[in-house]
């Protein structure tokens, strides 16, 4: 091989091998591969969100089996799957954070919640949680003492 060769493939080697190795930073690093793995295994997602938290995959493999058998069961309900969009963040200090998301299918809008905690250096999973009572949560929104609630 030329020098110029060894080079380049070092080179190519050192990036792959960083971008390899550097952990997810952010909360929003880990949700958006959870959501891109999703879109083709939704099991797998699921598996590598839980793998950001060792206590975890541990301790609680059975709840992550069960997490899984219930997704599963419930995604085959809802139809084809279009997408996600956030609805909201909330923070407790700089290292306690809440993500949801609202998953969009055929017949009906799943939500996803997500809260992370950041012990030291990286944000793991903390909670992972779905369900379907978006409409719920929309009419309760629109009563009129919420509506005075927002006024005053």
């Amino acid at each position: 091989m030329t020098k110029k060769i060894k080079r380049i493939l070092l080179t190519a080697i050192l990036l792959i091998a960083s971008t390899i190795l550097k952990a997810q930073t952010t909360t929003e690093e880990i949700t958006s591969k959870f959501f891109t793995t999703f879109e083709t295994s939704p099991q797998t997602a699921v598996d590598s969100v839980f793998g950001t938290n060792k206590w975890m995959i541990e301790r609680n493999k059975d709840g992550i089996e069960n997490v899984k058998t219930q997704l599963t069961s419930f995604l085959g309900l809802v139809g084809t799957y279009y997408g996600y969009e956030k609805i909201t963040e909330k923070n407790i200090g700089k290292s306690y954070k809440l993500l949801s998301y609202m998953i969009k299918y055929d017949r009906q809008p799943m939500r996803f919640t997500f809260i992370f905690y950041k012990p030291k250096d990286k944000w793991q999973l903390q909670n992972f949680q779905f369900d379907d009572n978006l409409d719920d949560e929309l009419e309760e929104s629109g009563k009129i003492y919420r509506l005075k609630e927002n006024l005053e």
